[in-house]
C-alpha cells in the first residue's frame, strides 16, 4: 500500500529532527574537542613541574606551591563542578572563565618551575658548604700534594656546580649528587693549609656540611683570618632550623 502524504510528512520531520539532533552533537563534540586540545598541552605541562616538586618533596626538599598555582586550581575547580551539572561545551566557556583559567594555568606553570629549580639550587647548600676552588686556592700553600688535592677539588666542584645547573632526572642523580658532596669533603681533608693548628682545624671544619662551632673562632683564628682578608668572607649561621 502506498503510503499517504501525511504519513510521508511525518516520517520526513522526524527524519530532519534526527538530521538536526545529529548535527547538533557533532557541533556539540567537535567544540568540546577544541577545548580540550586548549587544555591538553598546558595541563601537561603543569603535570611535569608538579612531578618534579613531589620528588624533590619526597626527598625532604621544601617547594611551596606557588600562589598562581592554587588560584588556578580554585578556578579550575569551580569550572568543573559547573560542567558537572551542566556538561555542555557552552558552560566552559561561560564568562571569559576558560580563558582565565587557561591563563592561570599558564601562570602557575611557570611559577612552579621556578620555584621548583631555585628549591633544587638551594639544596646544594645542604649537602656541601664548603668554599670554592678560587677562595681555597689563596689559602694553600703551593706543595706538590696540594696542588694535586687542589686539582680533583677543582674537578669535582665543577661537576657539583653543573649538576645543580638542570633538575635530577630521578632518584639515582641525587644519589649520584651527595656522592661528589661526600667526595668534595674527602679531598678537603688531605689540604696543608700551613697554618697554626687552631686555623686549620677551623678551616677544615668550615668545609664540612655541618660547618664550624664557634668554640674553634679563637683570638688566634680571628687574627689571622683578618690579617689574610678573609675574615668578611664567614658569616654565624645557627643550626636546627629546618
Amino acid at each position: 500500500m502506498t503510503t499517504t502524504l501525511p504519513a510521508r510528512a511525518t516520517a520526513l520531520r522526524e527524519r530532519l529532527v534526527r538530521l538536526d539532533r545529529l548535527g547538533s552533537s557533532v557541533a556539540e563534540a567537535s567544540d568540546l574537542e577544541g577545548l580540550r586540545g586548549d587544555l591538553a598541552g598546558r595541563a601537561e605541562k603543569l603535570n611535569t613541574h608538579v612531578k618534579n616538586q613531589a620528588m624533590l618533596v619526597d626527598l625532604a626538599i621544601a617547594v611551596p606551591p606557588p600562589a598562581s598555582l592554587l588560584a588556578a586550581r580554585k578556578r579550575a575547580g569551580g569550572i568543573l563542578e559547573r560542567f558537572r551539572v551542566q556538561p555542555k561545551a557552552a558552560t566552559l566557556k561561560r564568562v571569559q572563565a576558560w580563558r582565565s583559567m587557561l591563563d592561570e594555568i599558564d601562570t602557575a606553570s611557570r611559577d612552579l618551575a621556578s620555584a621548583v629549580i631555585a628549591a633544587w639550587r638551594t639544596y646544594r647548600q645542604h649537602v656541601f658548604a664548603g668554599d670554592a676552588p678560587a677562595v681555597i686556592r689563596s689559602r694553600l700553600a703551593r706543595t706538590k700534594a696540594n696542588d694535586a688535592a687542589f686539582s680533583e677539588y677543582q674537578r669535582l666542584f665543577d661537576r657539583l656546580k653543573a649538576a645543580f645547573e638542570t633538575l635530577p632526572s630521578d632518584r639515582a642523580a641525587i644519589d649520584r649528587v651527595k656522592q661528589l658532596a661526600a667526595d668534595l669533603e674527602a679531598v678537603a681533608q688531605n689540604f696543608d693549609f700551613a697554618v697554626p693548628a687552631e686555623v686549620k682545624q677551623f678551616l677544615e671544619a668550615v668545609l664540612s656540611v655541618s660547618g664550624a662551632p664557634l668554640a674553634l673562632l679563637t683570638p688566634e683564628v680571628v687574627k689571622w683570618l683578618k690579617e689574610n682578608d678573609s675574615f668578611d668572607n664567614y658569616r654565624v649561621s645557627a643550626t636546627g632550623r629546618g
